[in-house]
């Protein structure tokens, strides 16, 4: 049986800092693959603290609003989980612990959401990325991956700090 990596650990994993390549854009750029009706491309990044991720991007090529970007944790003994995934609009999705409960919230469909990894899921027997939230946070395949790179602890090389604050007054 795998391990089941506690809220607290997934949290840490998730903050963890993950300088990407210079070249970055390039290799997050998705490419058709032969005979599928999807883009894909995923690209491997070393956290500071010597933690493996993989990030791995999926879009449709007859839907563009139709994606996924995930950012997956290799843990040591090769043990793959999946700590968040941004995703478009497509089908319906189902927080399975939810609609066990009877809560009325527990579907939604065609709605750009974002999957969460946590330990409840895990503790009962589903995926660690089972439960998902729909979000306004991003639009387009393009500002997921933005949100996606801003939001889990990712450093973009040459990115110099803000010298001015969100209201636009120096800092």
């Amino acid at each position: 049986m795998a391990r089941i990596l506690t809220d607290e650990e997934i949290d840490r994993l998730l903050q963890e800092p993950k300088p990407l390549p210079a070249n970055w854009e390039s290799r997050l750029r998705p490419r058709p693959k032969s005979n599928f009706r999807f883009k894909q491309r995923d690209c491997e990044i070393k956290g500071k603290n010597g933690h493996v991720f993989r990030i791995i991007i999926r879009q449709s090529t007859i839907n563009l609003f139709d994606f996924s970007i995930i950012l997956i944790f290799r843990d040591e003994d090769g043990t793959e989980f999946s700590l968040c995934r941004y995703n478009g609009k497509h089908s319906q999705h189902t927080n399975r612990l939810e609609k066990a409960k009877g809560l009325a919230d527990s579907s939604f469909r065609n709605a750009f959401h974002i999957h969460i990894a946590t330990q409840r899921y895990q503790e009962e027997g589903l995926n660690i990325d089972g439960y998902a939230e729909v979000t306004n946070k991003y639009s387009s395949f393009d500002t997921a991956l933005c949100t996606f790179v801003r939001t889990n602890g990712f450093s973009v090389p040459g990115d110099e700090p803000f010298l001015f604050d969100s209201q636009g007054d120096s800092k």
